[in-house]
């Protein structure tokens, strides 16, 4: 009883010490958060992010519950007056860390929450204060400068939630839009010049910026928004055209400065994506301009510095910390910290105790190096870019995620005994989706094929906006089109592979996802096409196109299981479950289930070996298999090898931008809260090109129907069918 009677008394002594400590450790953890987040290497310590996010307002308020309940049972202050000083220091932990407000898209929803809690602490730690503080004259300054610093940082943890939200960027853009229209109108010169001290406080100074150079080129008569769609896709036509003539020379007297927009111009066409507003037809040919005078590694750094920008706005505080108000605080904020500390250091500290002293001189170095830490960190980011540490394939927007639906039947990761535990509880369904994925840093290869094919379709296919919106409903047909050119028949007949067209969106995935599956393991397994190959074609370009077209099937069936909502919208996510549903059973009905070879290569020879009348394959439900396994016949047997990856990875391509251009933009914002997703690569590198996204395709319909002379049955994609049309 002696020992555990001591170890209470330890704990009732040491307990706020150990709250405000460990409150001090969350602090500085979430600190260098925005980098465990950004960098796919740290992945593994993303949930100790959310963990540590969710965790640390609790243990900071129950800290401030405890510093009450203490002062309350010790009326007569002495050692324990030291502590008053802690709740300062409290508020500021309640107020954040700059690189993180918020851990997914609805956080930053819950401002209002956060302002009620605002109220609640300070007026606690306040009350602690004024009712027990007695300790002398320069630590209560330091506690009253302390104070001022964490309510203000705290203060500004709601505004930087309200400012980052996604229904406020949607209403501020749309406000900031009404109010530039209106600028012009006469309003009282008093309201004006108010309203413009408000705006100027409160909006991004690289905003600021960025609107006085479009006032300056709406002075001198530059063209704006005045484009149409035809004029648009001529000019559009034009540059591209004009880029692939000269695409080798350096025009140094030329008028046009090929540079994307920076800062808050390219932040501000961001918004206007991820908010789901179409951009006007200037900006996007300027976009386009910059993009052909990049190279694809320009090209793809840019991409990601875009997304790095938008994931700043959405779920860190620079959106609050980059106003001239906010920058304007910051600096307040840090010569208050820093003569905090030095009033302290130099204050009487006699009669307290010598651990309390110690653990506040603990939290004010932390508070001043929390607080300076941005500072020094902007200071480096040039450093770590001359160094090209920012080049290295370190983020998630160089990684394509994959997943398989054969090694996914074959189990081929096998997971730890903890996992197999795991696998009974209601964690099952997640752990068994999730742990047969798989990343590839892949992403600027696929880019760069994405980047061919708007190119392409510039150049050869599009001249007029009948043709703009055919090439952005393409998903495979212009592929099996130059092939058929090339063939000298027409791949598209209903006999040959155009019956593929008729099926919806999903499920089309999930049949070339099986089917080009069984055509990479018939290439590996045989030798009689590979002899066939055109003697022009190096093999190495045969292994590009078989390596892209996997990542890239393996990374749509990875959209279809993973996140449905992404590949398009009305995706059934259970067609994965199904076709796995129909390969198992196919498999129990076989030797192959008892056998070594039951892997994903195995599982694939031996489908494709099978005839189309075998009865286990006709068995299957909905004949998902027996589809699949009749594509894969007719491109093995129809085409060679050369000419099959040509026309596999070609197909791939198309679905891919066919799929990004329709996903929302508010999905792509909700992704890069959890990873950024290849997706918002595509997604952004096909509005860079040119091409249509969904609000564009929303509302710019066209006519109801195009004239019949451009139409040819090669062209015009099949109509498109909904998931509910086909169920």
């Amino acid at each position: 009883m002696g020992s555990l009677s001591s170890a209470i008394d330890w704990w009732d002594e040491w307990k706020l010490r150990i709250l405000v400590l460990c409150s001090f450790s969350f602090q500085f953890f979430l600190f260098f958060s925005g980098i465990v987040r950004n960098w796919y290497v740290l992945r593994r310590l993303r949930l100790v992010v959310w963990l540590a996010y969710i965790g640390s307002d609790a243990l900071a308020i129950y800290a401030l519950a405890t510093l009450f309940n203490r002062q309350k049972q010790q009326q007569d202050g002495g050692g324990s007056a030291l502590e008053v000083i802690w709740a300062p220091v409290l508020l500021f932990h309640l107020g954040g860390q700059p690189f993180i407000s918020a851990y997914s898209l609805e956080d930053s929803e819950l401002w209002r929450r956060h302002a009620i809690t605002l109220v609640s602490q300070v007026t606690v730690a306040l009350y602690v204060f004024c009712k027990w503080w007695s300790g002398e004259k320069r630590l209560l300054q330091a506690a009253i400068l302390l104070f001022v610093v964490g309510i203000i940082k705290f203060g500004q943890k709601p505004w930087a939630l309200r400012r980052a939200s996604y229904s406020s960027m949607t209403s501020t853009y749309l406000l900031s839009m009404a109010r530039r229209d209106s600028s012009s109108a006469g309003n009282n010169r008093w309201s004006r010049l108010g309203r413009v001290c408000i705006v100027a406080c409160t909006t991004d100074c690289r905003d600021i910026q960025d609107q006085l150079m479009e006032n300056r080129r709406r002075r001198v008569g530059e063209k704006g928004i005045n484009y149409s769609l035809k004029e648009y896709v001529i000019e559009a036509a034009k540059h591209v055209h004009h880029h692939h003539h000269h695409q080798g020379e350096r025009k140094e007297n030329e008028d046009y400065t090929p540079q994307p927009q920076e800062g808050a111009g390219k932040l501000k066409d961001l918004y206007r994506l991820f908010l789901d507003v179409s951009a006007p037809y200037s900006v996007r040919l300027h976009y386009l301009r910059s993009s052909l005078h990049m190279d694809d590694e320009d090209q793809h750094n840019m991409l990601r510095s875009g997304i790095n920008l938008q994931f700043s706005a959405i779920y860190t505080k620079v959106r609050s910390e980059l106003t001239c108000l906010g920058r304007c605080t910051s600096l307040v904020l840090r010569g208050l910290v820093i003569a905090s500390l030095v009033l302290f250091a130099t204050s009487d500290k006699d009669g307290y105790d010598k651990s309390d002293i110690m653990v506040t001189y603990i939290l004010f170095f932390s508070t001043v190096v929390i607080e300076l830490g941005p500072f020094f960190i902007d200071l480096l980011c040039p450093c770590l870019f001359q160094c090209k540490l920012m080049s290295q394939p370190l983020l998630w927007q160089d990684m394509v995620s994959q997943h398989n639906i054969m090694s996914f039947c074959a189990r081929d990761k096998k997971p730890p005994t903890l996992m197999k535990l795991a696998t009974f509880s209601c964690l099952g369904d997640f752990i068994n989706k999730h742990w047969y994925v798989r990343h590839q840093c892949e992403a600027r290869q696929i880019s760069v094929l994405v980047r061919r094919h708007a190119e392409d379709g510039w150049n050869k296919y599009i001249h007029d906006p009948a043709t703009y919106r055919r090439f952005n409903n393409l998903r495979g047909e212009h592929a099996l089109k130059k092939m058929s050119k090339h063939l000298a028949t027409d791949l598209l007949e209903e006999d040959k592979l155009g019956w593929t067209f008729n099926r919806p969106f999903d499920e089309y995935v999930l049949l070339w996802h099986i089917a080009t599956d069984l055509c990479l393991h018939h290439t590996s397994s045989s030798t009689n096409n590979t002899t066939t190959a055109s003697s022009s074609q190096s093999q190495d370009t045969i292994k590009s196109r078989r390596s892209s077209s996997e990542i890239i099937s393996n990374y749509m069936i990875y959209l279809l299981f993973i996140c449905p909502e992404m590949l398009i919208p009305g995706t059934r996510y259970d067609l994965f479950t199904l076709a796995c549903h129909e390969i198992e059973c196919m498999i129990n009905e076989s030797p192959l289930s008892s056998s070594p070879d039951k892997t994903r290569s195995g599982i694939a020879q031996w489908i494709l070996g099978m005839d189309q009348d075998d009865q286990r394959m006709n068995k299957a439900p909905r004949n998902k298999i027996f589809d699949a396994h009749k594509l894969a016949r007719l491109l093995v047997h129809s085409l060679n090898e050369e000419q099959r990856w040509e026309v596999i990875q070609g197909v791939w391509v198309e679905m891919l931008c066919y799929s990004a251009s329709r996903c929302r933009g508010y999905l792509h914002a909700k992704s890069l809260g959890v990873a950024p997703e290849f997706h918002t690569n595509v997604w952004l590198l096909w509005w860079c090109m040119g091409m249509q996204t969904l609000p564009d395709m929303m509302h710019n319909l066209g006519p109801p129907e195009d004239p019949p002379q451009e139409q040819t049955a090669a062209e015009e994609p099949p109509q498109e069918q909904t998931a509910a049309d086909s169920v």
